[in-house]
C-alpha cells in the first residue's frame, strides 16, 4: 500500500496566511491569556492532509480519486442476472453469484443479483475501478461488496443511475476468529467512491459503507441506512462534494484509528448532509475540520428529551453516552458552511480546541453549545444557539468577531473548570462535560457582536474577562442566586459596548482596573422586561438606550463615550422612535419617561441606586457574596 505523507507545515501555512488575510487563524495553535497574565499555548499535532492536486482545504483528494470518466468499450463488463453472473473480459471471474476480481483495472458492473457478492482479491499494488452502472445487488448471509485486498477501490457512481447495495441481518464467518467484512460496502484498504451517480446502502447488520484504511467520496448521491456507522473510515475521511442522507443506529460519519496520531481525522470540503444518528453526527478520532458543507444533524432524540432512543445493543458500548453533533477529540475546526444542529448532547464538541473562522450555525441542544476543554476561539461567523444547557463553554474562550446570540438555561459564556455543572447525575445527553486538568481560565472578547439570554450567570468566567471591543448585551438572570456577570480573577473592560441586564443580589461590575468607565444601575424594585434605560450626557445627547428582554434589578452600562467624571442623566420608561436590534436602539429620539438621577461617574467602575446614591457591588471576583469558583 502506498504510504501517506501526512503534511502538517503546508496546513498550518494555508492556514496562518488565510488568517492574515482576515478570513481564518491558525486552527492548529490557539494562544489565550490567564487569570495571571501568562499565555498558555494549546498545539495540536495531528490535523488532516492535503496534497498537491488537492482541489479541498482539508480532505486529501487525488486527481485519481477525481476522476469518474470511463469507456463502455474498454474494462472488463459484469451483468449481474439475478442468480448468475456472467463476465466479459479479463481479471475477474464468476461462480455462480459470486464474482471474483484479482487485478487492477476497470470493471463495470450492471444488473441485479438477488443474493451473491462482488470480492476484490487484487495484489497490494492494484488500484480496482468498480464503475456501478444500474446495479442492485443483495446477499443474505454476508457484504454485497467485499474489498479482501487491493491498493485502493474506487468505486464509480454512472452518471443518472441508481445503485442499491443491501447486506445480510446476520453474517455467516468461516470461523470464530473472523468478524471481516462487517458493512454493506466493506474495503480492507483505500476506499474511493466517486461519480454523479446515486448509491442507496441499507446496513443491515452493522456498518453502512466502511474502510479498514481512508475514506474518500468526491461526488455522489449517497444514502445510507445503517444498523451501527454509516459511514467509517478507520484512518480517515475526506469528502470533497456529495449529497447524503444518513441514518445510523450509532454515529453518522466516524473515524475510529486511536493508535496511530497522525490518524483518525474527518476532513470535510463541501456536500450537503442530512445525518439523523443515535449517537454522534459526525466524530473524529482526532480531528475535524470542516471548509465548508451544508449540514442538517439530529442526535440521540434532540434538544427536546433527555432519553436516548434505542440504539444498536452490540455497539453501544464504544458510544453509548454522547450524543453530540460534531465531536472530535483534538480539535474541531471549520472554516465556512451552514450547520442545523438539533442535539441531546453538545452540538460542538471537543477535548481540545475549537476554532470558528466563519459559518452559519442554527444550534439546539440538550446540554453545550459549543464545549472545548481547552480553548474555544471564534474568528468570525453567525451563530444562533436556540436552546442549550449553556451556551460556549471552555477553559479559554476568545471572541474575536462574528454575529453571536446565546439561549441558555444555565451560563450563557462560561469559561470553567471541572464538570460542566450538570444537575442531573449523568447530566443532558447521558454524561457530563469534563474539562482537562488545571486551573487556568479566561474569557476575552475583541470584537463582534454578543447576545446573551442566561437563566444562570450570563458571563462567567472561573478566571479573568478582558473586553476590548465588540458589542455585548445580556439578558441575566432574574433570580438572585446568578449574576449578568460573574468572574473570580479581574474583568478588564478597555473597549466596546456592553449592557448586562438581570438581578441584583449577585451583581458585578467591570473592575477597577479597567481604561473604560461603566455604570451599573440597581432598582430598588424589579422592572418589568421591556422597560427602557436610557442615559443622555450633559448635552443631552443620547448615550444608550436599551430594552431588557427579561424581568430585572441591575443594570450595567459601559460604551467609549462614557468618561469618567463626567455627568449622565438616566430614564427609566418612556419610548424611542428608532430602530431597534436586540434590544440596542439606534437612529431615533427617546420620549422621556421617568428621570430617575443624574450621576457623576466618580470611578471608573461606578454603582448607584435610581436615586443615585453610591452602592458598592462586586468587582474583584466572587463580589456581592457569591462564592468564588461557582460554575
Amino acid at each position: 500500500m502506498k504510504k501517506k505523507t501526512i503534511k502538517l507545515m503546508l496546513v498550518l501555512s494555508l492556514l496562518v496566511t488565510l488568517a492574515s488575510c482576515g478570513t481564518a487563524t491558525n486552527s492548529s495553535t490557539s494562544t489565550s491569556k490567564s487569570s495571571s497574565s501568562t499565555e498558555t499555548t494549546s498545539t495540536s499535532t495531528n490535523i488532516a492532509t492535503t496534497t498537491t492536486d488537492d482541489n479541498g482545504l482539508f480532505g486529501t483528494y487525488t486527481a485519481e480519486d477525481q476522476d469518474s470518466n470511463w469507456d463502455e468499450t474498454s474494462g472488463t463488463t459484469i451483468q449481474l442476472n439475478k442468480t448468475s453472473i456472467k463476465v466479459d473480459g479479463s481479471g475477474a471471474s464468476a461462480t455462480d453469484s459470486i464474482v471474483t476480481i484479482t487485478a487492477a483495472g476497470t470493471y463495470i458492473v450492471s444488473g441485479t443479483l438477488t443474493d451473491g457478492q462482488i470480492k476484490v482479491n487484487a495484489s497490494k499494488e492494484d488500484t480496482v475501478r468498480i464503475i456501478l452502472n444500474g446495479v442492485d445487488i443483495t446477499s443474505s448471509t454476508t457484504s454485497p461488496i467485499y474489498v479482501q485486498q487491493a491498493d485502493k477501490m474506487i468505486l464509480t457512481l454512472a452518471d443518472k443511475t441508481e445503485n442499491k447495495v443491501s447486506d445480510a441481518t446476520e453474517y455467516s464467518y468461516p470461523d470464530a476468529t473472523t468478524d471481516e467484512p462487517d458493512a454493506a460496502i466493506f474495503s480492507k484498504d483505500d476506499l474511493t467512491i466517486n461519480g454523479s451517480g446515486a448509491l442507496n446502502i441499507s446496513g443491515n447488520y452493522n456498518n453502512g459503507i466502511a474502510s479498514k484504511d481512508d475514506l474518500v467520496i468526491t461526488d455522489g448521491t449517497i444514502t445510507v441506512d445503517a444498523k451501527n456507522h454509516a459511514l467509517r473510515g478507520k484512518d480517515s475521511v475526506s469528502i470533497l462534494a456529495g449529497t447524503f442522507v444518513l441514518k445510523a443506529g450509532n454515529d453518522g460519519i466516524q473515524t475510529n484509528n486511536s493508535e496511530d496520531t497522525t490518524k483518525g481525522w474527518i476532513g470535510i470540503d463541501g456536500g450537503t448532509y442530512t445525518i439523523t444518528a443515535a449517537h454522534d453526527g459526525i466524530q473524529a478520532e482526532s480531528s475535524l475540520l470542516i471548509s465548508n458543507g451544508n449540514f442538517t444533524i439530529k442526535t440521540g432524540a434532540g434538544s427536546d428529551s433527555q432519553t436516548s432512543v434505542t440504539t444498536n445493543t452490540s455497539t453501544t458500548a464504544e458510544n453509548s453516552n454522547s450524543f453530540k453533533a460534531l465531536k472530535a477529540t483534538e480539535q474541531l475546526t471549520i472554516q465556512d458552511g451552514s450547520f442545523t444542529l438539533n442535539a441531546e448532547d453538545d452540538a460542538l464538541h471537543t477535548n481540545g480546541i475549537i476554532t470558528i473562522n466563519g459559518g452559519e450555525f442554527s444550534i439546539s441542544t440538550g446540554d453545550d453549545g459549543m464545549h472545548a476543554d481547552d480553548t474555544l476561539t471564534i474568528n468570525a461567523g453567525t451563530i444562533d444557539i436556540k436552546k442549550s444547557y449553556e451556551g460556549l463553554e471552555a477553559a479559554f474562550i476568545v471572541i474575536k468577531d462574528g454575529t453571536i446570540h446565546v439561549t441558555s438555561s444555565d451560563d450563557g459564556i462560561n469559561a470553567a473548570g471541572g464538570s460542566d455543572g450538570t444537575t442531573d447525575e449523568i447530566g443532558p445527553g447521558g454524561q457530563k462535560d469534563n474539562f482537562s486538568s488545571g486551573g487556568d481560565y479566561g474569557l476575552t472578547i475583541t470584537g463582534g457582536r454578543i447576545v446573551v439570554d442566561a437563566g444562570g450567570d450570563g458571563l462567567d468566567s472561573n478566571g479573568d474577562i478582558d473586553m476590548s471591543g465588540g458589542v455585548v448585551l445580556v439578558n441575566g438572570p432574574t433570580d438572585n442566586g446568578n449574576g449578568a456577570i460573574d468572574f473570580d480573577g479581574t474583568f478588564n473592560l478597555n473597549g466596546g459596548t456592553l449592557v448586562a441586564s438581570g438581578s441584583s443580589g449577585m451583581a458585578e461590575t467591570p473592575s477597577t482596573s479597567s481604561t473604560q468607565a461603566s455604570l451599573n444601575l440597581i432598582f430598588s424594585n424589579t422592572q418589568q422586561a421591556g422597560t427602557l434605560v436610557h442615559i443622555e450626557d450633559e448635552n443631552g445627547d443620547e448615550v444608550l438606550t436599551f430594552a431588557p428582554t427579561k424581568n430585572f434589578q441591575s443594570i450595567v452600562i459601559s460604551t467609549p463615550d462614557m468618561l469618567q467624571g463626567s455627568k449622565y442623566t438616566l430614564y427609566s420608561g418612556g419610548s424611542h422612535s428608532g430602530t431597534t436590534t436586540d434590544g440596542l436602539y439606534q437612529n431615533g429620539s427617546y420620549t422621556i419617561g421617568t428621570q430617575l438621577t443624574t450621576a457623576t461617574l466618580t470611578d471608573v467602575s461606578t454603582s448607584i441606586s435610581e436615586t443615585g446614591a453610591s452602592i458598592t457591588t462586586g468587582g474583584m471576583g466572587g463580589g456581592g457574596g457569591r462564592p468564588p469558583g461557582n460554575n
